[in-house]
């Protein structure tokens, strides 16, 4: 790889990168890989039964999220804290539903016939597809034919669409859907207040430069949501499989709050 002018985020300058994060924040990155090896360890302790949707739905978000938060884990080691912010965003995605299950019972089942609405959807961007390039083919008509028949399905059962916010709801994390998320999705899908981001300005307000290089500005704040969110996985998870890790939780949540207010962590 060459140089970063030439390969960005892929350069061999930024293969110690993780250095400069471990000056500024050594006690928190430790402390985000601390979380990571007990969350990740977890998942190998949930005894899964198949015929139960709560277990099986909340096993598979729970891999989703845990290997989320290492994919956010691994490019802040390069400084790329946009892609930093979308990852955590993409975190609360997995996390919502899961804890949601947790706290109420067959949840699963609804999120399951949900899903009806967004297959039908699918199917219906497959047949505009295929309609507006004038593929008339088996492929077409049985697309047709699936997608009638899906909603039939949902018309006779009432389904409903069930919303990132719905399940937020659930899962009684809706402050942080009314914040962290919502502010994370302008980075998702490009607000042109979030785009101002990439630009440094001067003191006579004139642009002085296009910024897109590692920084490390905010990513603190960063790595506390993302251990925030990985704890109420855990917690979630402990409570739907009968498995104790209130001990632990609460003493990373205690950590966590004690670090915020000091900037370092103790025991």
């Amino acid at each position: 790889m060459g140089p970063f002018e030439v390969s960005g985020f892929l350069s061999e300058d930024l293969a110690g990168y993780k250095n400069h994060i471990l000056e500024k924040f050594s006690d928190l990155y430790n402390e985000v890989l601390r979380i990571n090896e007990y969350a990740q360890q977890l998942q190998y302790k949930l005894n899964i039964h198949k015929e139960n949707p709560d277990e099986l739905v909340t096993a598979i978000l729970y891999a989703r999220t845990i290997s989320t938060y290492q994919a956010l884990i691994l490019v802040s080691e390069r400084g790329m804290l946009q892609q930093v912010k979308m990852l955590l965003r993409c975190m609360l995605e997995s996390l919502f539903p899961l804890v949601a299950i947790s706290e109420n019972e067959g949840y699963s089942k609804e999120l399951i016939s949900a899903d009806e609405i967004e297959r039908l959807k699918a199917l219906n961007k497959l047949i505009r597809y295929k309609e507006h390039n004038g593929e008339e083919d088996k492929d077409l008509e049985d697309a047709r034919r699936l997608a009638a028949t899906v909603k039939q399905n949902i018309e006779k059962n009432g389904i409903k669409k069930i919303r990132v916010e719905d399940t937020a709801r659930k899962a009684k994390l809706i402050d942080w859907y009314d914040t962290i998320y919502s502010h994370l999705s302008n980075t998702i899908h490009p607000s042109m207040r979030s785009l101002e981001e990439h630009l440094h300005i001067d003191a006579d307000n004139d642009l002085e430069v296009l910024k897109n290089e590692s920084e490390t500005e905010g990513l603190d704040t960063l790595y506390i949501a993302a251990i925030e969110s990985m704890l109420f996985a855990v917690k979630a998870i402990g409570r739907l499989f009968k498995i104790e890790v209130e001990g632990f939780v609460e003493k990373a949540s205690k950590n966590i709050r004690r670090y915020s207010q000091n900037n370092r962590f103790e025991g």
